[in-house]
């Protein structure tokens, strides 16, 4: 039987939202049953794709997940552009409950959602599982300050090494979030385990803020009776 579907980046983002689901009570097998969570391979390929699959939705809502990881205003504007496409005007910034369109001659709406939460400049789904850490966990702050060390290292390694192709390489600024997190999840009673287990396996929480913000979403958008205490 078919079901409506959910078009994100990653496997990732497959393993964190049908798990945050769980916990709270919709069993989408992974992403197969209730809701489809389908990954397409990058935020391009997601934008790439909206068009079409907004036409082609005639029997069930659909909604896209992508990371706002630039300025959200720039990633709002590359999805507004694929909004005009199919003849939506869409408001100058994502609202901060999510993006609700319709079709005129379409039953059902669809909806954009840009992780963690519509607002902040160059977040991403690591900042969704960063608020899922438990309130005053003291590694998480360990973990934090050893991704600074672990930076501040490399940058004066690097200070004594001229030819920059024999420099030790090092994450970009705007991922340090994901070395931050992998971090702390390395320091578990599991050590190292995907975002999606360690939400399924309770070493993270399943109801920060955020993630209830994020699920308010889907709950809107797909109707899933299951949520109903959102």
């Amino acid at each position: 039987m078919p079901v409506p579907t959910l078009y994100v980046e990653g496997k990732d983002d497959i393993s964190v939202i049908s798990n945050l689901l769980l916990r709270h009570g919709v069993d989408t097998e992974c992403g197969n049953k209730h809701l489809k969570i389908q990954d397409k391979g990058g935020v391009d390929s997601v934008l790439d794709f909206m068009p079409d699959v907004i036409r082609s939705s005639t029997e069930y809502p659909v909604g896209f997940v992508i990371d706002i990881d630039i300025k959200v205003i720039d990633r709002w504007n590359s999805v507004s552009t694929k909004l005009r496409e199919v003849g939506i005007t869409p408001p100058d910034n994502c609202p901060s409950n999510g993006f609700f369109g319709q079709l005129p001659e379409y039953q059902h709406r669809f909806g954009v959602w840009l992780m963690p939460d519509c607002t902040t400049d160059y977040s991403k789904m690591e900042h969704i599982v960063q608020s899922l850490i438990p309130q005053y966990d003291p590694l998480w702050s360990h973990a934090q300050q050893s991704v600074t060390h672990a930076m501040n290292l490399v940058g004066e390694a690097n200070k004594i090494i001229a030819e920059e192709e024999k420099r030790w390489k090092k994450f970009r600024d705007v991922d340090r979030i994901k070395a931050e997190v992998h971090t702390w999840l390395a320091w578990q009673r599991s050590p190292g385990v995907p975002f999606g287990t360690a939400i399924k396996e309770r070493i993270l929480g399943h109801d920060s803020p955020q993630a209830i913000n994020f699920l308010r979403w889907i709950k809107d958008l797909y109707g899933l009776p299951q949520l109903v205490n959102l």
